[in-house]
């Protein structure tokens, strides 16, 4: 029998999707999301400002949608926020408008989640749409050098990843939440930091949520196909003048502030330290505007260290509990 053994649930699942000129991906997502087995959903999309007639597809074609267009693009981490706001489910799914879902896809996501009350996120086995013999994402963590990582990624997949599994977090292209812990998490009343833009916001809440002592698990069952973005990697070539990792560099280093425990920074600091001054030079070399996130990041330090206090004084997992998630090999 599929989907968890005949699971069932009336809990309500509210998608949220955050566009920004994603017009051509919009089609496929929400027709694979209509064609859904678990019936009790909605559909929330927030245009970010787009400029290739995002929002105006959407009120044409998908007007039983729930659509906030917003003026400016206010970026990811907000758009997210308000979009679980104006939503009402029970379950929260982030889902990227170019990630394409099984059929099946929020029923076996929504019958992990329900196992147990303290699994707060669900993340699914993510393909390469370019390639689905290729993994995209099967769960996200963060290693010794505190850097995220999406688990399998460019991997064949042989079913290494098959198998059901507690893990770090869920990358923020697709990941079921449940509403109650977005809310015990929540900093001044937003779920992904905003300071934060895009880029690693998936990876602080996910870090915030093993704090407070959540559950995250993988589910192989719950498959989708996902186009990846240029995302932060610094491995693309230098010709590429996106925003992304000025965004990542910045983003890391307050990640760190809010969530690290001085101890547990310590004993890693070395590692930290030496793989990261070889992506400084090659900042320094070839992407010079990147090292902009330097003078971002001590800008937003003082809000930062505000949050840390929050975080650190409502934390409930010893650092020996979490420092086992930064050295999971796959």
């Amino acid at each position: 029998m599929s989907v968890e053994e005949g699971f069932q649930s009336s809990a309500k699942v509210s998608v949220v999707i955050v566009t920004w000129n994603h017009r051509d991906d919009l089609p496929k997502c929400l027709e694979a999301l209509f064609a859904q087995t678990y019936s009790f959903i909605d559909v929330t999309i927030v245009d970010n400002a787009s400029q290739d007639g995002s929002a105006e597809w959407v009120k044409e074609f998908a007007p039983h949608t729930n659509l906030i267009p917003l003026e400016s693009n206010q970026g990811f981490s907000r758009a997210f926020n308000l979009g679980a706001r104006a939503a009402d489910g029970e379950f929260i799914l982030s889902l990227n408008p170019d990630v394409c879902a099984r059929p099946d896809f929020i029923a076996n996501m929504m019958a992990a989640v329900q196992k147990d009350p303290r699994i707060g996120t669900v993340a699914p086995k993510l393909l390469r749409a370019d390639d689905i013999k290729f993994l995209d994402s099967t769960g996200l963590f963060i290693n010794r050098q505190r850097r995220p990582y999406d688990r399998g990624q460019m991997q064949l997949d042989l079913g290494q990843y098959d198998k059901n599994t507690e893990i770090f977090g869920a990358c923020g292209a697709a990941a079921l939440y449940r509403r109650c812990m977005l809310e015990d998490l929540a900093v001044n009343e937003e779920y992904f930091d905003e300071d934060f833009f895009a880029y690693y916001e998936d990876a602080d809440l996910a870090w915030r949520a093993k704090l407070r002592g959540w559950r995250c698990v993988y589910s192989a069952q719950a498959v989708g196909e996902h186009v990846r973005g240029w995302g932060d990697t610094l491995r693309k070539r230098p010709t590429y003048k996106g925003n992304g990792p000025r965004l990542a560099l910045r983003n890391h280093m307050l990640m760190i502030t809010k969530n690290e425990s001085a101890s547990s920074f310590l004993r890693d600091a070395p590692l930290i330290f030496l793989t990261g001054i070889p992506r400084l030079f090659y900042m320094v070399i070839f992407r010079r505007d990147a090292l902009k996130g330097i003078t971002d990041f001590f800008r937003l330090a003082p809000k930062a260290i505000k949050k840390r206090k929050i975080i650190q004084g409502s934390r409930m997992v010893k650092d020996r509990d979490l420092q086992r998630w930064f050295y999971h090999y796959d």
